[in-house]
């Protein structure tokens, strides 16, 4: 999933050829790649959405608020999921960049949950407990 999502986001395959090049593959998979869409930023953030679509979350992607950009995630009207790679997101300005953001959506009534690489793929336990911590108080409902 991610692999097709980075190789359509990068336009190296269109989404017709992907649709055609899985078209040989069992029914589940097949219905599993044709998921990738190519709007995920990252590969951590296409396992995000994949593990969350399996969990019976759908949220939405690169949606924008002004004033901060695009966020990685929304869920609902109000919970925002930002996922942060070490290469974007380590040196002091992004990093600072990234507390202005939050700050920012925060003022506008958003809630930010953000996670780390190393969360997504070490510590998913612990990314779904605060994600769905998250959403039984609440804070994705406007």
């Amino acid at each position: 999933m991610a692999a097709a999502d980075s190789a359509l986001r990068a336009k190296k395959i269109s989404r017709s050829e992907w649709r055609r090049a899985i078209l040989v593959l069992p029914t589940r998979l097949r219905a599993l790649l044709d998921e990738a869409d190519g709007i995920a930023q990252s590969i951590t953030e296409s396992v995000v959405l994949f593990r969350l679509r399996r969990l019976g979350v759908e949220p939405r992607q690169q949606v924008a608020f002004a004033g901060v950009g695009h966020v990685d995630f929304l869920i609902g009207e109000l919970l925002v999921i930002e996922v942060d790679g070490r290469a974007f997101h380590s040196d002091e300005k992004r990093f600072e960049t990234d507390r202005r953001r939050d700050a920012r959506l925060s003022v506008h009534g958003r809630r930010v949950l953000r996670f780390s690489y190393k969360q997504v793929f070490e510590r998913w336990s612990e990314v779904r407990a605060a994600i769905f911590a998250a959403l039984e108080r609440g804070d994705h409902l406007g």
